[in-house]
């Protein structure tokens, strides 16, 4: 009885062959829906210039920035690419590619709002948040460009 359970659950060469093409077939599928739309990077980018322009602006404007440009915005972005490409996963983190891409995101932006601080508040440079800000935004959507495509590609490896 026990020889008789181990051949039932045994599957041919072929059966394997085709699991895995159907397993290859499905890694690509997602690999396709997961790059974010031509709007997604655009749009960090943009609230991420809200926020440090509210800066440049005047103190009133900064809990505006902060709230908008550095959480709502994102938020809203993201929950729409979400709904937009039906896939839902953190694209910063879902890959290694994904994740050498998200570190120098991570060490460039604060870099860059220290020298925007630096020249707005120490050097009393009005708009060098503003002009941050734009940086930023450029480097969001090139960098977010590359982020996707590097996803795209790790995602889509075959198993």
């Amino acid at each position: 009885m026990e020889r008789e359970h181990v051949d039932m659950n045994r599957i041919s060469p072929d059966e394997a062959r085709q699991a895995l093409a159907d397993v290859d077939e499905g890694r690509e599928q997602v690999a396709r829906r997961a790059a974010a739309p031509w709007w997604y990077h655009v749009g960090i980018g943009a609230s991420l210039l809200f926020a440090f322009a509210t800066v440049s602006i005047g103190w009133d404007w900064i809990p505006y920035g902060v709230i908008g440009g550095l959480f709502l915005g994102p938020y809203l972005v993201t929950q729409a690419a979400k709904h937009f490409t039906g896939v839902s996963l953190d694209r910063f983190q879902a890959t290694p590619g994904a994740r050498r891409i998200s570190l120098a995101i991570g060490i460039l932006v604060p870099a860059l709002i220290l020298v925007g601080l630096a020249l707005e508040w120490g050097l009393d440079l009005r708009g060098a948040m503003a002009a941050v800000g734009v940086l930023v935004m450029v480097l969001m959507i090139v960098l977010g460009r590359r982020l996707d495509a590097v996803l795209t590609r790790e995602l889509g490896r075959p198993a």
